[in-house]
């Protein structure tokens, strides 16, 4: 949504449901959490309530970055509370493999994952196997 209008929920709701209601496809939306508790849950409510399909939502506050820890109980309570699914955001500094993925996941209570910079890094971070060197994926890409 855009980290300004995280203190609009009245036009957060009518530029969702003005989309949800004009487009064929389903709607997605991503924020970043609230300093708050109950006035991001109250957030996401109306994100919800607006006909969005899922909500990505990245645990750190508007002016955290990636040196400060995510709020992964923060995303839990909104994957407990809403019943679309909730994509969990802002785990970089815990994820270093394909098994951290799945622990943020789990932690979180997420249906999913969106990975930023681990992945810009080195996008074998998605093999099972375990990353692969970063050489071995520039010379496979190449071919």
């Amino acid at each position: 949504m855009g980290a300004a209008l995280l203190s609009e929920p009245e036009k957060v709701s009518n530029i969702l449901t003005t989309l949800t209601r004009a487009l064929s496809f389903p709607i997605t939306c991503k924020i970043r959490v609230l300093p708050d508790l109950h006035k991001t849950l109250d957030l996401v409510k109306v994100i919800e309530n607006s006909g969005v399909a899922a909500i990505a939502v990245h645990g750190r506050v508007m002016e955290e970055r990636p040196q400060h820890k995510n709020r992964n109980y923060v995303i839990k309570a909104i994957a407990e509370t809403l019943s679309i699914p909730v994509i969990a955001n802002g785990g970089s500094g815990e994820i270093g493999s394909y098994q951290d993925i799945e622990t943020f996941r789990l932690e979180t209570s997420a249906s999913s994952v969106m990975i930023a910079r681990q992945a810009e890094w080195n996008c074998s971070i998605f093999r099972k196997e375990g990353k692969l060197p970063l050489d071995a994926v520039i010379e496979k890409y190449i071919k």
